[in-house]
C-alpha cells in the first residue's frame, strides 16, 4: 500500500475528535503518529457505552479516530512531562494540539516559544474559536459550535425545534481542514525550509461548512429557513413517503425532472414554468404534494427502479446497521478489520474513503489500548 507520508513524524497532544481525526488521516497515509495522552487518557476513552469489553474496555468513540498511532501517558503539568515532550519534538515534523491559546502558552506550547526552540517544527492548533477574536478563551465542543454557528437553526423540520446533526460533523470538518493544512505546511517546508503555524477554529470550520446557505444570506441579507429534508434551492430534492418506507429523490437537472414528470403524469405544456428549477422552487408546495401523492401509492422498489432506469439519483432511506452490515461490497468497501496483538482479536474499523492507486488508505495499527 502507498504510504506517501511515511517519512514524517507527528506528535499528537490533541484529544476528543477533531485533532485525533486529523492525525488518524495522516497515519492512514503512513505518517508515524505518537499520541500523548494526559493522565487518565483521552476523555473519549470513557465516552460510552458501547465499550468492547464491558465498562473497562475500549470505547467506540475513541476507536473511531485513533487507529495507526502509538500512545503513551504524559503529564504536561510536570517538569518531567514537558522534558519528555521536548525530547520527542527534537525529531518530530509536526505537533498537533487543541488547548485554548492561553493554556498552550502557559504550558510553553505557544507558537513563538516552540518556533524559537524547534525552528523546523510545524505546529497545528485546533481551537474552539480563533485566537484573534474576543471569544478565543472559550472552550468549544462540537455541539456548542453547532449551536453557535447557526447549524442547529437550519437543521430539523420547519415547525420543529433546532436540531444538531446526528454526528459531530463540525469536528470532522475541522479535522479534515487540519490534515489538509498540515500537508500543505509540509510541502511548504520542503520547498522553502520554513515551518509555519496552522490554526483551525471549530467555529470557522462550521461557518465554512455552511457553503450555499451562507452564500445565500450574504447575497440577499435574509436569514435562511429550516427545510427538514428538503433543499432550499432545488426542487424536488428531498425524501418522500412510499407505501413501505421513505425514498430520497434528488433531481439535479431540468432534464431529469422532465423524465420524472412523465412518470408523474404531469403536463408540462400546461405548466411550462416547471421545466426550469426556479419555477419548481417557487411552486414547491404544490409540486411536492403531487409527487408524494404518487409515491405514497408506490413501493420503494418501484420508485427506485424508475429512477435508476432514468438516471435520476435516488435511494431508500437506510438505517446505519443496514449500510454497515448488509450493504458492504454493494454500496461501499470501507470496512477494514485490524489485528490487535494485545487481545488477539480483529478490530472492525472504517477506513479512509481515499483510494491510492486503487488501494484503500488505512493504517495497519488498531487504536492503541490504554497503558497508564
Amino acid at each position: 500500500m502507498l504510504k506517501p507520508l511515511s517519512h514524517f513524524r507527528i506528535v499528537d497532544l490533541s484529544c476528543v475528535l477533531a485533532g485525533p481525526f486529523a492525525t488518524q488521516l495522516l497515519a492512514d497515509f503512513g505518517a508515524e503518529v505518537q499520541k500523548l495522552e494526559p493522565p487518565g487518557g483521552d476523555p473519549t476513552r470513557g465516552w460510552g457505552p458501547p465499550f468492547d469489553e464491558g465498562e473497562e474496555g475500549e470505547s467506540a468513540y475513541f476507536r473511531c479516530a485513533n487507529r495507526g498511532k502509538q500512545s503513551q501517558s504524559l503529564d504536561l503539568h510536570t517538569d518531567e512531562g514537558r522534558t519528555t515532550l521536548f525530547e520527542l519534538l527534537k525529531d518530530a515534523d509536526v505537533l498537533v494540539e487543541n488547548f485554548r491559546s492561553d493554556s498552550a502558552d502557559r504550558l510553553g506550547l505557544g507558537w513563538k516559544r516552540l518556533h524559537g526552540k524547534f525552528p523546523k517544527l510545524i505546529l497545528a492548533s485546533v481551537r474552539g474559536f480563533a485566537s484573534d477574536v474576543a471569544a478565543s478563551r472559550r472552550a468549544g465542543y462540537d455541539f456548542i459550535i453547532q449551536a453557535e454557528s447557526g447549524w442547529m437553526d437550519i437543521t430539523g423540520e420547519p415547525d420543529g425545534r433546532p436540531m444538531k446533526v446526528g454526528v459531530a460533523l463540525v469536528d470532522v470538518l475541522a479535522g479534515l481542514y487540519c490534515a489538509n493544512g498540515i500537508q500543505a505546511a509540509l510541502l511548504h517546508r520542503e520547498r522553502t525550509g520554513e515551518a509555519i503555524h496552522i490554526e483551525v477554529p471549530l467555529m470557522e470550520a462550521a461557518l465554512a461548512g455552511l457553503v450555499n446557505v451562507a452564500a445565500g444570506s450574504l447575497m440577499t441579507g435574509k436569514p435562511p429557513q429550516r427545510w427538514g429534508n428538503a433543499h432550499p434551492q432545488i426542487v424536488p430534492y428531498q425524501s418522500f413517503q412510499c407505501s413501505d418506507g421513505d425514498v430520497a429523490i434528488g433531481v439535479g437537472s431540468d432534464r431529469q425532472f422532465e423524465v420524472l414528470a412523465l412518470w408523474l403524469g404531469l403536463d408540462l405544456e400546461a405548466r411550462p414554468e416547471w421545466r426550469k428549477n426556479r419555477g419548481r422552487v417557487r411552486d414547491r408546495e404544490e409540486l411536492v404534494a403531487l409527487i408524494e401523492a404518487r409515491t405514497r401509492t408506490s413501493t420503494l422498489d418501484e420508485v427506485i427502479a424508475m429512477c435508476e432506469a432514468n438516471a435520476i439519483p435516488a435511494s431508500r432511506v437506510r438505517s446505519v446497521d443496514d449500510v454497515l452490515f448488509r450493504q458492504g461490497g454493494t454500496l461501499h468497501n470501507l470496512l477494514q478489520p485490524l489485528y490487535d496483538v494485545n487481545t488477539n482479536t480483529m478490530v472492525p474499523t472504517l477506513a479512509s474513503p481515499l483510494l491510492l492507486n486503487g488501494e484503500r488508505a488505512c493504517a495497519s495499527l488498531p487504536p492503541p489500548r490504554w497503558k497508564p
